[in-house]
Formats: structure tokens, C-alpha cells, sequence
């Protein structure tokens, strides 16, 4: 009957500190509403507008090779061997007043333009010297940072458009154990200031927000849960608890057998 009651004993304290340990599902889990109804249809993504210290990636292209020459320092436009390195070597970055200084053309400012509009103000630059230019305008140093509960944080530079914060997340390898998915902070720069906003991956609602996609220079903070240090601790002291269990639990059958 002893036996029977230390068996007891023994099984329920395991099952108890199982779910002790236990995160509820629905706070690890991402867009986990529970409603049938159909999801707003997510924000159109945001146009970049160029700011002091963006790198812009110009290519002014023609028919005549030894024109487009003078206004291109880099000719091979699909260079596989592209690194942000070469990205900023070769890139025109805006300065403090707002503009580029474009080779045979001078002084363009494009401050708070968005790419569009600096791509046609750069043709216009450029029609005095060419027929028909062809001007590309991309914005080289698009980066993200995500740090706090993933695993792998880190600065990203991006090399495409419309990028979401699922996006970034996977950049990242993914919330950890030990995140807050309820509460991810993001720090966005707009009219040069830094703005601070939480938002909540496990809402639907995250779909249609405006911080569904990042914008150049985001920082992605995520939070730990607020019983981090105990979950941790949880696990260590359940296996210590346990093995002094076992062993003392051995012992007395043991015991009895003699």
C-alpha cells in the first residue's frame, strides 16, 4: 500500500511541474484568432522617401556607350559579386543638404522625394546631356535590425521590396522559446525622429496595421516573456528534483526488499 501511494505521489508531482512549465499555446502562436471571419486586406506598402543619408544606387542609361560612361562610375549593373560594401563605394549618398552629386551634371537634390520622383528628377538632370535617357534609382541600403528574443539577431541589409515583419522574423531564425509575441516593439525614424510603437503577432489585426511592413532603418525588439528567468530555472530544478527523487525512491524499494 506504500508503494502503491509513493508511485502515486511520484506521478503527480511530474505531471504537476509539466504543467507548471507550460506556456498556453495561444501566446506562442502567430495570427491565432479564432474568428471564421475574413482578415482586412493588408496596408499597401509604404513609399520610401529619401532621407539624409541613404545610399541610392543611379544608373543613367542610353544608346551611346561613351555617354552613359561619364555619368556611370560602376558599368556592370549585374554584378553577382554585389556586397553592401561595393553598394556604398559606389552609390551616390545623400547628404546633409538634401542631394547627390551626379558626374557632368553637379548638384541634384532629392530630399523627401520617393524613389519615383527621384528617378524622374535625375532624368531631367540628365535629358540636357542625353536623347531619351533611361534612369534607374534604387535605394542600396535598406536594413533591418532585429534584436531581443530570436535566434540569431543581427543588423540585415535587404535587397528587395515590401518587406513584412514575418519577413525580418525568418531573417532572424525565428522567436525563441523565451519570446513575447504579444508585445514586439518596433522603433521606426519618421521626419527624424524616433517613434516607438508595441504590436501583437498573435493578433490577426497585425495584417492590416502599418507596421506589417518595415520600413529602412526598423529596429525589432522582442521582449522577453515576463517569467523568463523562471521558466529557465523551472526546467533545471525539475530535473534536479527529479533525479533526487528517483535516486531516493530506488533506495527505499530497495530497502523493503531487504
Amino acid at each position: 500500500m506504500k508503494n502503491f501511494q509513493i508511485k502515486y505521489i511520484f506521478i503527480l508531482s511530474i505531471i504537476s511541474c509539466l504543467i507548471f512549465s507550460c506556456t498556453p499555446v495561444n501566446k506562442i502562436t502567430y495570427i491565432n484568432n479564432n474568428s471564421q471571419a475574413a482578415w482586412d486586406i493588408s496596408p499597401l506598402p509604404p513609399k520610401h522617401h529619401i532621407e539624409i543619408g541613404d545610399i541610392l544606387m543611379v544608373k543613367v542609361i542610353s544608346r551611346n556607350d561613351e555617354s552613359n560612361k561619364i555619368f556611370n562610375l560602376e558599368t556592370n549593373t549585374n554584378n553577382s559579386n554585389t556586397t553592401t560594401a561595393n553598394l556604398y563605394l559606389n552609390g551616390f549618398t545623400i547628404n546633409r543638404e538634401g542631394s547627390i552629386d551626379l558626374p557632368k551634371v553637379g548638384r541634384v537634390v532629392l530630399l523627401n522625394q520617393t524613389l519615383e520622383q527621384a528617378k524622374e528628377t535625375i532624368m531631367q538632370a540628365a535629358i540636357e546631356y542625353l536623347i531619351d535617357p533611361y534612369v534607374i534609382v534604387k535605394l542600396a541600403n535598406f536594413e533591418v535590425t532585429v534584436l531581443g528574443e530570436v535566434n540569431m539577431p543581427g543588423a540585415y541589409p535587404v535587397y528587395k521590396e515590401n518587406l513584412t515583419i514575418f519577413d525580418a522574423l525568418a531573417m532572424a531564425g525565428d522567436i525563441n522559446d523565451y519570446g513575447n509575441l504579444r508585445k514586439v516593439k518596433i522603433v521606426r525614424s519618421k521626419n527624424n525622429k524616433k517613434e516607438v510603437s508595441f504590436i501583437d503577432l498573435t493578433d490577426s489585426k497585425i495584417l492590416s496595421s502599418n507596421y506589417y511592413y518595415l520600413n529602412n532603418k526598423d529596429l525589432v525588439y522582442v521582449q522577453p516573456l515576463k517569467f523568463k528567468g523562471l521558466k529557465k530555472s523551472q526546467s533545471q530544478l525539475f530535473l534536479s528534483s527529479l533525479t533526487t527523487f528517483a535516486v531516493l525512491f530506488n533506495a527505499y524499494l530497495n530497502f523493503n526488499k531487504d
